[in-house]
């Protein structure tokens, strides 16, 4: 796979994992997880074109796989998902704005967090965790 990062961004004390075109009260998010305030490198892996993982990394730290553990999964439905700060409930007017800012890349960050093209498609997908001292310091989501 190949591993790209896309910049860095400052999370905590908690992050919404979802698609963006899911409000707040869908069954399929997950809404404010813990994380250990700090500056998070933010990364996706590609195979063949397409998003495989993202990932956002406490001091740009990534652990091995193995070492993660899942903690839940999320829906995608419109192809995209990351990592945001209190994701917002979008009306028609700023969903449509959303999604004509992306332009043709597979990954962004954005005022809102970091996401990415989901690669594989809509679907359900685990999000793993590292911990460190009991608290979040690399979370994932895998669309492989």
């Amino acid at each position: 796979m190949r591993k790209k990062t896309i910049g860095k961004l400052s999370f905590g004390p908690t992050v919404d994992i979802t698609d963006p075109c899911y409000d707040r009260d869908v069954w399929c998010r997950m809404n404010k997880v813990s994380i250990k305030q700090g500056s998070y490198t933010c990364v996706v892996w590609s195979e063949d074109g397409c998003v495989a993982i993202i990932g956002i990394y406490l001091d740009g730290k990534i652990p091995k796989q193995s070492a993660m553990k899942t903690i839940g999964e999320i829906g995608v439905d419109a192809g995209l998902a990351g990592f945001f700060f209190d994701k917002p409930d979008y009306d028609d007017a700023a969903w449509n704005n959303f999604c004509e800012n992306p332009g043709n890349e597979n990954a962004w960050i954005t005022e809102d967090g970091f996401f990415s093209s989901g690669g594989y498609g809509d679907g359900c997908y685990p999000v793993y965790s590292k911990q460190s001292k009991g608290e979040n310091v690399a979370l994932e989501i895998r669309f492989m």
